[in-house]
C-alpha cells in the first residue's frame, strides 16, 4: 500500500517494495563507502544524494542503504531492550524518505515499538521524544548541503553525549563482517506488508500528537501560558526546511503575532541551506514587504533544513531590513535570558557556551553579574556542561553554540528559534527588563525598540564560522601533532603579533566538556579531537581577542577564527592571517 502525509501531500513509502531487496554491495565497497562518513556526536553524514553535494535526487547507492540499515540497528542495539519505544523522522531532504523508510524496516523487524513521525523539525521529534519514549532516531544533516544526509540519536530529548555515541559507533563497526548486506536484506525482507503498513497508518496520529506536545513544550520553555503575547510581526524564509510543516504559523498567530511566509513546502529548497550571509537575503526581502505593509513586523528568521538553527534578520534604523550573525543572535538572546534572571534575583547564574563563542558573550555577563564557561564544539558537549553546573548549583537558563547561531534554552536540549523568537518578545512581556538589560549594558535606558537594544551592545569583529577565510583544508590526519607544531610557533611568535590592548595571553584546551588552561600534550588526552584556543588580555585580565582552532566533526576541514573587540577589521585580518601561516606552515612540516 502506498502512503502519504496528508499535511503535505508528500509520498511516504509503499510498504509493497522492499528497498533493500536489490541492495546489492560487497564489504570492500561498504568500507570504502564508509571511509567518506564523518561519524561524531553532531552526528553521522555523508554524501548520499548519488548527484552529489547539491544533488535534489532522491536515489542513494546501495553501499549507502546498507550502511542506513546498519546504523539503525546499531541504535536499537545499544538502548538494550526487548521492545524499545523509537520515536522516527527526517528532515527535509530529498534522500530522507528513503533512508526513513529503510530505518522503519529494520527497527520493526528488531522488534521495536515505533512510532513514525515523517518529516519533523530536530526540535520538534527531540521534544516529543520526551513524553514517553526510549529514544529518537533522526535523518538529518543538519546545516550541511541538500545532498548530504546522515543519522541523529539520542534519549530525553537530547542527542547523546560523546561517550554514549561512542557506544553506538563499536556496536555499528563491529557489525562491518562479510555477511552484512545479507543479514541487513533479511531483516527488512521480515517485515511483512500488514505489519508495515500499521505503523505508517498511524503517522497522521503520531503527528498530531508531537506538534501538541512540542508546541505546549515551547510555551513551558518560555515559562509562558496561552495568554503570552508576541507583541509584533514574524516573517519566515522557511526554505524548505522540515519547520515548514511544524508548529511555527499556528504557534506564532496563536499568541498574536502577524506571520508572512515563503518557501513554505517541504523539500522546497530555494537557495543554499546555511542560514548566514547572503542567504538571509530572501528573509530580509519578505521582512521589508511586511514592515512597508504593517510596521508591527520586525524580525524574521530562515531556519536550517533541520529547524534547529534560526537565524534572525530585524528592522533597524531607516526603516530597513539588516540580518544578524550567529554570534550576535546567540548574545542577544543569551543576554535577555541572563538579564531576566538577574532581575528575578537568582544566585549564581551562568552560561554555558562553546569555545568559539565571541568574547562578547563574557562582557556581556559580565556586566550582569553572570559567568560564562565553555566547553568544546558538539551541541552536546554544552548540553553537558550545561546540567553539570547545574548540578553544582549555578542557574543556567540557557546553553549554546554562539558560532553556530541560536540558543538552547532549558528545559530544551536543542536549538530553536521559536525559543529565539519567544525569547524577544519577553523584552516587551516582562516589565522592566528591557530597561534592566540596556542599563547594563551601557549605563542608561534607551528607546525600546531592538535596534536601539542592539546598538547598546559591545562591538566585537567576528570570523564567521562559515565564512571561506574560516576553512582550511590540510594534509595532516594527526591533529596532536598538527597543535604541537601550532604552539611551536605560536610561543615563538606571539610577542610580535600580540594585538592592540593585550599584554599576555592564555590557552586553554578542550575535549567534550572538559576546558584545561595550559600549553602542551599535559593539558590535553592523547589523542586528542578537541578545539584549542588563544585569548589574548589586557592588563586587567579581560579579553580582548581570541583565536580558535578545530577539527570539524562534520565535515573533512579545519576552522580557524579570530575574535577581535573593537570592530578593528584591519586587526582581525592581520590576525587571521598570521593564524592561517601558522596552519599552513604546521601541515607543512608534517608532510
Amino acid at each position: 500500500m502506498r502512503f502519504y502525509d496528508r499535511s503535505t501531500g508528500a509520498f511516504i513509502a509503499d510498504s509493497s517494495i522492499d528497498p533493500l531487496k536489490d541492495a546489492d554491495a560487497s564489504i570492500g565497497s561498504l568500507k570504502e563507502a564508509l571511509s567518506h562518513y564523518i561519524l561524531s556526536v553532531s552526528g553521522w553524514r555523508s554524501v548520499f544524494s548519488t548527484e552529489g553535494d547539491e544533488g535534489r535526487g532522491e536515489d542513494v547507492s546501495a553501499e549507502d542503504r546498507i550502511i542506513a540499515a546498519t546504523a539503525a540497528s546499531a541504535f536499537f542495539r545499544y538502548l538494550g531492550k526487548e521492545r524499545p519505544r523509537i520515536l522516527l523522522g527526517s528532515d527535509a531532504r530529498p534522500t530522507g524518505r528513503l533512508l526513513m523508510e529503510i530505518s522503519a524496516r529494520i527497527l520493526i523487524a528488531l522488534g521495536a515499538d515505533l512510532s513514525f513521525l515523517g518529516i519533523s523539525s530536530a526540535p520538534e521529534i527531540m521534544a516529543y521524544s520526551k513524553a514517553r519514549f526510549d529514544g529518537f532516531y533522526y535523518i538529518s544533516a543538519s546545516h550541511n548541503p541538500i545532498g548530504h544526509n546522515g543519522f541523529k540519536f539520542g534519549v530525553d530529548g537530547g542527542v547523546l553525549p560523546g561517550a554514549e555515541t561512542e557506544k553506538v559507533k563499536a556496536l555499528f563497526l563491529g557489525d562491518m563482517t562479510e555477511d552484512l548486506p545479507e543479514r541487513m536484506r533479511a531483516l527488512s525482507a521480515s517485515v511483512t506488508e500488514d505489519v508495515f503498513d500499521a505503523v505508517l497508518s498511524r503517522h497522521e496520529a503520531v503527528k498530531r500528537r508531537a506538534l501538541s506536545y512540542y508546541s505546549r513544550f515551547v510555551e513551558r520553555t518560555a515559562h509562558a501560558d496561552s495568554s503570552f503575547s508576541i507583541p509584533f510581526g514574524v516573517a519566515i524564509d522557511f526554505n524548505g526546511s522540515a519547520r515548514a510543516c511544524s508548529i511555527d504559523i499556528p504557534f506564532l498567530r496563536r499568541h498574536g503575532a502577524g506571520v508572512r511566509c515563503c518557501n513554505a513546502i517541504p523539500g522546497q529548497v530555494d537557495h543554499a541551506i546555511v542560514p548566514e550571509g547572503r542567504n538571509l537575503d530572501t528573509a530580509k526581502r519578505l521582512l521589508k514587504r511586511a514592515h512597508d505593509v504593517d510596521p508591527s513586523f520586525i524580525l524574521g528568521y530562515t531556519p536550517d533544513n533541520d529547524g534547529d538553527r534560526g537565524n534572525l534578520v530585524y528592522i533597524g534604523r531607516g526603516r530597513s531590513a539588516h540580518d544578524l550573525s550567529a554570534q550576535t543572535v546567540f548574545a542577544l538572546v543569551a543576554a535577555i535570558e541572563l538579564a531576566h534572571a538577574v532581575m528575578e534575583g537568582r544566585r549564581k547564574v551562568a552560561i554555558a557556551a562553546n569555545g568559539p563563542t565571541s568574547i562578547l558573550i563574557d562582557e556581556i555577563a559580565h556586566r550582569l553579574g553572570a559567568e560564562v564557561f565553555r566547553a568544546d564544539i558538539g551541541e552536546a558537549n554544552v548540553v553537558t556542561l550545561a546540567e553539570m553546573l547545574r548540578k553544582d548549583g549555578y542557574y543556567v537558563p540557557l546553553c549554546g553554540e554562539g558560532s553556530n547561531g541560536g540558543c538552547i534554552i532549558h528545559p530544551s536540549k536543542v536549538r530553536d528559534p521559536m525559543n529565539s523568537v519567544m525569547t524577544i518578545a519577553k523584552l516587551w512581556a516582562v516589565p522592566g527588563l528591557f530597561g534592566f538589560l540596556t542599563k547594563a549594558l551601557c549605563g542608561r535606558k534607551r528607546r525600546e525598540t531592538l535596534a536601539s537594544l542592539l546598538s547598546a551592545f559591545p562591538r566585537y569583529y567576528m570570523t564567521p564560522a562559515f565564512s571561506p577565510d574560516a576553512v582550511m583544508r590540510i594534509r595532516s590526519t594527526d591533529f596532536d601533532a598538527l597543535k604541537d607544531e601550532y604552539e611551536r610557533m605560536l610561543t615563538n611568535e606571539v610577542e610580535a603579533n600580540m594585538p592592540e590592548g593585550a599584554v599576555s595571553y592564555e590557552v586553554r584546551q578542550y575535549e567534550g566538556s572538559h576546558e584545561e588552561i595550559g600549553l602542551g600534550r599535559d593539558h590535553r588526552p592523547c589523542p586528542s579531537t578537541g578545539g584549542y584556543r588563544v585569548i589574548f588580555k589586557a592588563s586587567d585580565g579581560s579579553p580582548v581577542a581570541s583565536l580558535w582552532l578545530s577539527r570539524s566533526r562534520t565535515e573533512p576541514v579545519v576552522r580557524v577564527m579570530v575574535d577581535i573587540k573593537g570592530g578593528a577589521g584591519a586587526l582581525h585580518d592581520r590576525l587571521l592571517g598570521w593564524q592561517r601561516s601558522m596552519v599552513e606552515r604546521a601541515d607543512r612540516a608534517l608532510s
